[in-house]
């Protein structure tokens, strides 16, 4: 997970390589992405396999960020309770781009299916 402290970042952000979905997103100081890793350390049911991005980051002009790996993340998210709590878990992934995105998808997909729904019924 990447926290940015200084400087701009581009992310683009593809749907695991299905043809049609394209999002992109500039993060500034105070922003953060890989925030699906934050949903992996904080699952109760944890899993050994880390969750695959489909997000590029380009630098926009000169940065100064800190990361934290898995393991460490998931010991940070194991010290604090507050973060288990559903509140919590709700309030970030109302604020977390990577559900955004899926949630863009996820109505997208909807969208087409009744479309196409649609179209063969008036065929």
């Amino acid at each position: 997970m990447l926290f940015i402290m200084r400087g701009d970042l581009l992310t683009v952000t593809t749907n695991g390589g299905r043809r049609g979905f394209f999002n992109s997103s500039n993060l500034k100081a105070g922003d953060f992405c890989g925030d699906e890793l934050l949903t992996w350390a904080l699952d109760p049911n944890l899993s050994s396999t880390l969750p695959l991005s489909t997000t590029t980051v380009r630098v926009i002009t000169d940065v100064e960020a800190f990361s934290l790996k898995a393991n460490d993340l998931k010991i940070v998210a194991s010290q604090f309770r507050r973060l288990h709590s559903k509140r919590f878990q709700h309030t970030f992934r109302y604020y977390s781009q990577h559900w955004r995105t899926w949630g863009a998808c996820f109505i997208q997909a909807a969208w087409r299916r009744h479309c196409g729904r649609q179209k063969a019924r008036m065929q």
